[in-house]
């Protein structure tokens, strides 16, 4: 009876007070072991302990759904399964594109790229001092392109990187899990679609390549199980640099440092991608000239350099003369690693910026359609082993898209309201079109191209290790699964969020942030239900 009393009925109270209490006194009242009861006793999930509200349902999709922009068809009231059949409203920018000649469309996703990387979404009057004085900037390249297109100063992410995957191809918010994503054990008898499955619908072919192992997480069976009809990954990409760049055997781990623990470097890759992209586009005017349809490409590349812990870098590199980044850290706690990381931010910076000048110089740019954003943030400030601690670095992300030659006033367009990586899927829509068919989505994004206005959406960002979140303007707000406390920050002028906001708000203000609260837990357990019982696209789960 004493151990029943112990061990059953004293942690139920616990977890009655963790309800009205804050997050640090619910999580202090917790173990793991204890968890693992309360899991098949309370009905309480492998992640944690859950709101009663969060039940894995949604009252209404069309709480979730860009109402004002998009054009669609919902199977079931309560489900985001829907086909999108257009999008409509004024315009915020817009992309020339000809039906009979599409642009070829690539999403590049950069290893750990944070916003305040990038002084020109900073901006010069740097409110939080993320640049501690200086007119730095660690990302020129991306600066200058970024200026060049719409430029997504307020785009927010979901750690980590396989995280991303759902969101920017999928348009998700993604699967709640400290160990596992939406694509662990590859997933490969579930029905998605998403960018890779309308591009194909729209007469694409779909390439993903990067220079990481794709063994990570299963990359390698989900990515070809879910529309994409080639993936590269590391061991193609060392092939390919073998046996079109000279590279030998032996410089991958010799003295060259060619490829780092995660992968090949971003020199390699960045070559070999545009290598690809000029043999697709000449096969692609042999097509053309044989009366064929074009055929253009839709291809994801996902970077890997910049990864932690930023020091396995090319010997060329590492001898070569780098810019002077001291006044981003010198007197800090971790000056080595934050040195580190920007040097290898610079590196990968300056391999893009090769890349799109090669293809600029080969009239590819002309033809093609880039998104540029970071897979997630980062926090060297932090320290590598807990670089969550800094938030908004690790979550608030660069982003851009660059058109050359389409977007006509449009250039130089910064688009400051609250984004996410689950928005690229309706922008990329509606910028190339709509199938006459429509196209079927369970995704959470609008189209960037329409206009909306400053504020009035909200965006959910979520790191399943710590809190989730979500943004509305420049605020946001930090939440758990379960407790009741809350913190509300301005993201842009407080991006070390020393002054919680939120006690001094009326209390209309403070309700309408806990209703966008509540909607984001439900929000989260519905797709990790729907993960769970493989009933992402149907009506009923």
């Amino acid at each position: 009876v004493v151990v029943v009393v112990a061990l059953v009925f004293l942690p139920a109270f616990v977890l009655a007070v963790s309800q009205a209490s804050s997050a640090l006194v619910a999580y202090a009242g917790l173990n793991a072991t204890l968890n693992e009861l309360f899991t098949q006793a309370l009905f309480v999930t492998a992640q944690g302990f859950l709101p009663l509200i969060a039940n894995g349902s949604i009252a209404s999709a069309e709480l979730y759904i860009h109402t004002a922009t998009e054009d669609f068809e919902l199977f079931q009231d309560d489900s985001l399964y829907r086909r999108t059949t257009g999008f409509h409203g004024p315009l915020a920018f817009d992309v020339k594109v000809e039906n009979e000649d599409p642009p070829n469309v690539l999403l590049v996703v950069v290893e750990s790229f944070r916003f305040h990387d990038s002084r020109y979404l900073v901006g010069e009057e740097d409110p939080s001092n993320l640049f501690r004085g200086s007119n730095i900037t660690v990302t020129p390249n991306f600066d200058k392109w970024a200026k060049r297109g719409v430029a997504l100063t307020n785009m927010w992410s979901s750690w980590r990187t396989s995280r991303s995957v759902e969101s920017l191809l999928f348009a998700q918010v993604p699967y709640d899990s400290v160990a596992d994503s939406g694509m662990t054990g590859g997933k490969k008898n579930y029905q998605l679609d998403g960018l890779p499955q309308f591009f194909k619908a729209k007469g694409y072919e779909p390439f993903f390549t990067t220079g990481c192992k794709t063994d990570y997480d299963d990359w390698d069976t989900f990515l070809p199980s879910h529309g994409f009809d080639t993936v590269w990954g590391r061991d193609e990409m060392i092939k390919l640099a073998e046996s079109d760049l000279g590279i030998t055997h032996d410089q991958w781990f010799g003295k060259e440092h060619r490829e780092l623990y995660w992968g090949v470097h971003d020199d390699i890759s960045f070559q070999l991608l545009g290598d690809l992209m000029v043999n697709k586009t000449k096969e692609q005017a042999e097509r053309v000239a044989r009366g064929e349809p074009k055929k253009p490409l839709f291809l994801n590349h996902y970077t890997i350099s910049s990864h932690v812990s930023y020091e396995e870098r090319p010997t060329w590199y590492a001898e070569s003369k780098k810019p002077d980044f001291s006044a981003l850290y010198d007197g800090l706690e971790n000056a080595d690693s934050i040195k580190n990381y920007v040097e290898m931010r610079y590196f990968s910076d300056m391999e893009f910026g090769k890349f799109m000048d090669r293809m600029s110089a080969a009239g590819i740019l002309n033809d093609t359609i880039v998104v540029v954003v970071g897979d997630h943030g980062q926090a060297p400030e932090a320290g590598n082993y807990i670089p969550e601690a800094r938030d908004v670095s690790v979550h608030h992300v660069a982003g851009a898209l660059v058109a050359e030659g389409r977007l006509g006033d449009a250039v130089g367009m910064k688009i400051e309201d609250a984004t996410e990586q689950y928005d690229i899927l309706n922008t990329l829509a509606d910028i190339v079109g709509v199938p006459e068919e429509g196209f079927l989505q369970d995704g959470v994004g609008r189209s960037l191209k329409r206009q909306a206005k400053f504020g009035e959406r909200v965006v959910y960002s979520n790191n399943p290790s710590r809190k989730m979140s979500v943004v509305r303007g420049t605020e946001r707000l930090r939440y758990d699964r379960a407790a009741r406390s809350v913190l509300l920050h301005d993201a842009k002028a407080d991006h070390d969020m020393h002054i919680d906001l939120f006690p001094d708000l009326t209390p209309e203000a403070q309700a309408e942030w806990l209703k966008w609260r509540d909607n984001g837990r439900q929000l989260t357990e519905y797709y990790t239900k729907r993960w769970d019982k493989r009933c992402l696209f149907a009506g009923h789960c």
